[in-house]
């Protein structure tokens, strides 16, 4: 297996494999989040080095993004947006989606961001030392909707998650 930056010829196949991945849960159809990869690249936050895939044998098998999120407006340079994160079903629970993000988040680190910001499920994101975000006094609001309206509808169980490198957020 190996992780590496995604190729800009490969951005089809890292939607088609986010949109497949996704598809196959019970809280998705995964047009949301093909979608929102799209978005992301053609954003002015996305940050290329910081899209990665894994890959096994030629074939795609994982992939993750961080890009740029600017929280209230402020800290564009020190926040990222951990979205999507997607590993294909033959290989859940081997470990790769743990070494994907563990490594894609030691590179942002390197870079010099101080933060990163996902909304996912506890059990899996405290694992990597993520911590809720109210923690942080950091509060989900109408004002400011998650990315996908699916979590919107479902609001009162949305969780965000912050994991800082030795930076605090303070409002």
């Amino acid at each position: 297996m190996k992780l590496r930056q995604t190729d800009t010829r490969e951005y089809n196949l890292t939607e088609e494999l986010v949109f497949d991945v996704f598809s196959q849960t019970s809280f998705s159809e995964g047009k949301i989040e093909k979608k929102l990869v799209k978005e992301i690249r053609s954003s002015e936050y996305y940050i290329p080095k910081l899209d990665f895939v894994v890959e096994k044998k030629n074939t795609l098998i994982a992939h993750c993004m961080l890009s740029r999120f600017p929280l209230n407006q402020k800290h564009t340079n020190e926040l990222l947006l951990l979205a999507p994160v997607c590993v294909s079903p033959d290989y859940q629970q081997q470990g790769v989606g743990k070494m994907m993000v563990t490594k894609a988040i030691g590179i942002a680190t390197v870079m010099g961001f101080k933060g990163v910001i996902v909304e996912g499920d506890p059990n899996y994101y405290h694992r990597f030392g993520f911590k809720t975000s109210t923690e942080f006094g950091i509060y989900a609001s109408s004002k400011i909707l998650p990315p996908s309206p699916r979590i919107y509808k479902f609001f009162t169980v949305f969780t965000l998650f912050i994991y800082f490198k030795g930076c605090y957020y303070n409002k």
